[in-house]
């Protein structure tokens, strides 16, 4: 038998040549098919783990030799915090050689990868699990990217193609056995040094590869979310195929690909289409349905304060994207789907933005014409919840991230190409629900749109922003609100007309009692106003008109103070450039509006200021002209509980006209009428203006009933009323701060009733008073002027005119005879003469007691006191007749001829002077008298005279002058009573008086 050796000795070539072929192929399978699978998988776990400084472990690597197949199954990049920071169940990768030969381009049957694990960590400071792995690839990334520049002299263009990652990446085999692609493109231009690589980027053809299927199968990719207190891990089944992948022209059906990921809770990712890679161009779909967006929330909820607790998302788009010059991206058919969406704040149980569905349709997008198009947003039945406090709007921060630091703006504009114009033609907006609770106000208040729509058209943002909008609410449950206009800005121009009806007021009542102490029991409100607003500095222009209906306030103690039943304003124009406001019309019916004084003596206006204060705002003064105001069928009505007994008074049927009121300028004309109580009619017209204060009225009311007047006649006179009607007839004007009033006051039936004690009533009869002034028919006409200064802090009006009537009922008490002179033809009664020691009323005296009856006549309620009284006068009387008495009784007894006579008589001058010379024991030349001819004669009897009367006077006795005195009185009486037909009773007897002021009777005056 021959020796192998000599066996292969005896062969021929064609035989060597066939075994030899035998072994390579046999050595070819040893190697390839046992020896190097294991090299392989221990050489790749050891390099990797290396370069990556992770632990890198490959279960299994099997390579097919006789279909240069490949398989790596178990391959795991280890990590500490995801467990497999990358890894794979199994790779397989099946070349074709026979088509890469047949086709003279690498060609691959199939590359599949399954069960891709990866996972990626981010920790509290934003640090990534593959941080390190980053930082240990950067070095020698820069290392290499150094010697490639060194080297790039001394290498070709073909070289440096043949040298990619992609290149070397190739198994050795592989390089083996598959043949050089012919060179069939031209050959590169040289280029200089320095731009070899730009150039090679850009210029040099993608080298021609088919891959058959390329494909993912049951592969998920795990977010790690750990900034939170808690970790959050989102894991995302992925799944793609890619069939006919090709990088040379690629047929109709060539390089489809399709891209399946599971949402975590449901809902997937479709992706699919086709591609060319020259030039780079792609078309295709992209879809998602119903992905459940609470997991994908979940990596927010350490960085946001808003939660996801429920919500699908589903979109779709078809989309062409080409790297050609003039050509880029567009999407088209697009569209986005939103159910059952709700946010809320972490924390907090109620939701905030509850979305039921928001639909996106037929949006459109186009890069190089740089436009988006979305035809329709659909937002239905919506529910919105805010609220307000003193932080402010929580949906303002609501999606803001924590911790947000401030940065420096940035210029976002893109200065290569003319801006975006983006158009949406509808935004609808249907049957949504707002609600924004105000914790700003106590109690916290909530106030609602709800059935809200609004529809907002033709939107364009581009080099303006422009739209139109309409919509309609219901306000607080009841209220109607419709609104509609259109608007652009650069510049700004919005122009709305807004329509409210039947806006329950008593929503916004913590607002207004949160300014004023005010609350609104009932009222609606109305308004249909058009609204413009324009310029850099907007500025606002209103027109239109509003009303008011059941409204009802309170004050903060509970007291209404105000009823309304219908008020509405036309014609209302508004101007803040012009800082104008005018108003053509206002009507107001059923006013009923009540002033109350408190005890402490605080009317409404002092209760209602709260201190604040409008002040002065710095800007001009606002001008506001009212062209016709009317009341109709209303009411005023004052009420002081200040006095001692609440005083009321009202004005009622109050009926009234202002016309052609202005701030700027000029008078308004005003008239009113109405009924004080309900009964006295009240007059008043006149002219006002407001700035300077002026007013020019005349006023006139009749039939008041004075009972109410108690509580400042009981203050201020000390008595009660017991009836009476008060008439007044009155001007009154204010000009330049100071009040002129003249007025005519009439008291029918006036009289006082029970006694009232007060510290302020005046001591002084005033029963007595008004009696004075009482005429016959029972009135009481009194001219009653008075003027003030309306800058003393101390003016009053009211104060002025009852110190007016205080002074003249202190007047008519004290000083009655000196307001009943006008009665007497100017006589002042008070005292009325009788002859010196005469008992019986003379003429003139007669005719003063004549007069007093007239006055007594016209003044029904006083009666008369009448006093005799005596004086000198009267002791001269009786001495001069008890002289001629005395001188009588000699020689001419009996013929008295009286003092004067006597006196003119010699011989009764004589007896005179005897008289004299008997009664003092003296000579008669003590009277001073010189010579003995008639007149020194008369002179002396003259002198004896008087000194003879002035002794006789002082013997006249007491009970003589008291017997005059009565007796005057007694006469008077008889005089009024027989003669004038005087009431008796009206007439009384007062305490005779000696040494009194004049011989005569003094009169006292009192109230029947």
């Amino acid at each position: 038998m021959d020796t192998p050796l000599q066996w292969w000795r005896r062969q021929g070539w064609g035989r060597r040549t066939v075994v030899i072929c035998l072994f390579l192929y046999v050595l070819y399978l040893v190697v390839v098919g046992l020896i190097l699978p294991g090299w392989l998988r221990g050489k790749a776990e050891e390099e990797l783990s290396s370069l990556l400084g992770r632990t890198v472990t490959v279960e299994k690597v099997s390579l097919n030799p006789f279909v240069l197949s490949a398989t790596v199954e178990g391959f795991d990049i280890a990590d500490d915090r995801t467990d497999t920071l990358l890894g794979f169940q199994r790779l397989f990768v099946n070349a074709q050689f026979w088509s890469s030969l047949f086709h003279w381009r690498p060609w691959v049957r199939e590359i599949s990868l399954d069960g891709l694990d990866a996972g990626l960590w981010r920790g509290k400071g934003g640090e990534l699990s593959i941080d390190d792995i980053l930082a240990r690839l950067s070095q020698p990334a820069a290392d290499a990217d150094s010697a490639d520049t060194d080297n790039a002299d001394k290498k070709s263009p073909d070289t440096v193609a043949d040298s990619e990652p992609e290149q070397q990446d190739v198994a050795p085999e592989q390089e083996q056995q598959e043949p050089q692609e012919p060179q069939e493109q031209p050959v590169a231009e040289e280029t200089p040094t320095g731009e070899a690589d730009g150039a090679q980027q850009q210029e040099s053809p993608v080298p021609a590869l088919t891959v058959d299927v390329l494909q993912l199968t049951a592969g998920q990719v795990r977010f790690i979310e750990a900034t939170g207190e808690e970790p959050v891990t989102l894991t995302l089944p992925v799944e793609f195929k890619v069939e006919d992948l090709t990088t040379r022209a690629p047929e109709q059906e060539d390089n489809r690909y399709a891209l399946n990921i599971e949402g975590p809770d449901g809902g997937t990712l479709e992706w699919s289409g086709r591609f060319n890679l020259l030039p780079l161009s792609t078309d295709g779909q992209l879809s998602m349905t119903q992905v459940d967006l609470v997991s994908f929330a979940q990596l927010l909820r350490s960085q946001f304060d808003f939660r996801i607790p429920s919500g699908h998302l589903a979109l779709s788009a078809d989309y062409r994207f080409s790297a050609e010059q003039g050509q880029g991206l567009t999407v088209s058919n697009g569209s986005l789907e939103l159910d059952n969406l709700v946010i809320r704040r972490a924390g907090q149980e109620e939701a905030n933005l509850t979305l039921p569905r928001i639909a996106v349709n037929g949006v459109s997008l186009d890069t190089v014409a740089r436009e988006v198009m979305v035809p329709e947003v659909r937002i239905s039945d919506a529910v919105v919840k805010a609220e307000l406090d003193q932080e402010g709007l929580d949906l303002a921060t609501l999606f803001l991230p924590r911790n947000a630091s401030e940065e420096d703006d940035e210029n976002t504009e893109d200065s290569a190409g003319a801006p975006w114009r983006v158009t949406l033609q509808t935004v609808a907006l249907e049957q949504a629900q707002l609600t924004l609770l105000d914790k700003t106000v106590n109690p916290a208040t909530p106030v609602a749109l709800t059935n809200t729509n609004l529809t907002v058209t033709d939107v364009t943002v581009g080099d303006q922003i422009s739209w139109h909008w309409q919509g309609d609410a219901l306000l607080a449950e009841s209220g109607q609100l419709n609104h509609s206009g259109e608007g652009s800005l650069s510049p700004l121009n919005v122009s709305a007309a807004i329509k409210a009806d039947a806006i329950p007021l008593p929503a916004f009542a913590p607002w207004v009692k949160q300014a004023v102490p005010i609350t609104i029991r009932s009222g609606q409100a109305s308004a249909d106003v058009k609204v413009d607003v324009s310029g850099e500095e907007p500025v606002v222009t209103v027109s239109g008109g509003a009303g008011l209906n059941n409204l009802d306030l309170l004050e903060g103690n509970g007291q209404r103070f105000a009823r309304l039943a219908a008020m509405q304003a036309s014609g209302v124009s508004v101007n803040t450039a012009e800082h104008r406001a005018t108003v053509a019309n206002i009507d107001i019916s059923g006013l009923d509006l009540v002033n109350r004084v408190d005890a402490q003596g605080r009317d409404l206006v002092s209760r209602l200021d709260t201190g604040g204060g409008g002040g002065d705002t710095g800007g001009p003064a606002w001008r506001v002209g009212l062209k016709q105001v009317r009341v109709k069928n209303s009411k005023l009505a004052h009420n002081d509980a200040s006095l001692s007994k609440p005083f009321a008074i009202s004005l009622e049927q109050w009926n009234s006209t202002v016309r052609n009121f202005d701030t700027g300028g000029g008078r308004a004309a005003i008239t009113l009428n109405g009924k004080v109580n309900g009964n006295a009619p009240l007059k008043a017209e006149g002219t006002v203006s407001p700035d300077p204060l002026f007013l020019d009225l005349k006023m006139d009311f009749q039939s008041y009933g004075m009972e109410g007047l108690t509580p400042y006649t009981g203050r201020f006179l000390g008595y009660a009323v017991r009836r009476g009607l008060l008439s007044v007839n009155s001007t009154l004007k204010i000009e330049n701060n100071q009040l002129e009033s003249r007025s005519t006051v009439a008291a029918d039936r006036f009289f006082l009733g029970d006694r009232v004690q007060s510290d302020d009533a005046v001591n002084a009869p005033v029963r007595l008073g008004l009696s004075v002034l009482r005429d016959s028919s029972g009135m009481i006409n009194l001219p009653l002027n008075v003027s003030g200064d309306m800058n003393d802090p101390s003016f009053s009006v009211a104060g002025l005119v009852f110190t007016v009537i205080k002074n003249v009922l202190v007047k008519a008490a004290t000083a009655p005879f000196s307001l009943l002179s006008s009665l007497a033809g100017g006589k002042d009664l008070e005292q009325i003469a009788f002859p010196a020691g005469e008992a019986v009323p003379g003429a003139e005296t007669r005719q003063n007691l004549a007069t007093l009856n007239e006055v007594l006549s016209k003044r029904p309620g006083l009666s008369v006191a009448l006093s005799g009284q005596t004086n000198d006068e009267d002791r001269a009387a009786f001495a001069r007749q008890a002289l001629g008495e005395q001188l009588s009784e000699g020689l001419f007894r009996g013929d008295w001829p009286g003092e004067q006579a006597a006196l003119a008589d010699s011989r009764w001058g004589k007896r005179i002077v005897k008289e004299f010379e008997k009664r003092f024991d003296t000579d008669s030349a003590e009277l001073g008298v010189e010579g003995r001819d008639d007149q020194a004669d008369a002179r002396r009897a003259q002198l004896a005279w008087d000194r003879l009367v002035e002794a006789a006077a002082k013997d006249v006795s007491a009970q003589t002058l008291r017997t005059l005195a009565t007796q005057r009185a007694e006469n008077a009486r008889n005089e009024l009573v027989e003669q004038h037909g005087l009431d008796a009773g009206r007439v009384r007897l007062g305490e005779p008086a000696m040494d009194g002021k004049l011989a005569g009777i003094q009169l006292g005056l009192g109230n029947d």
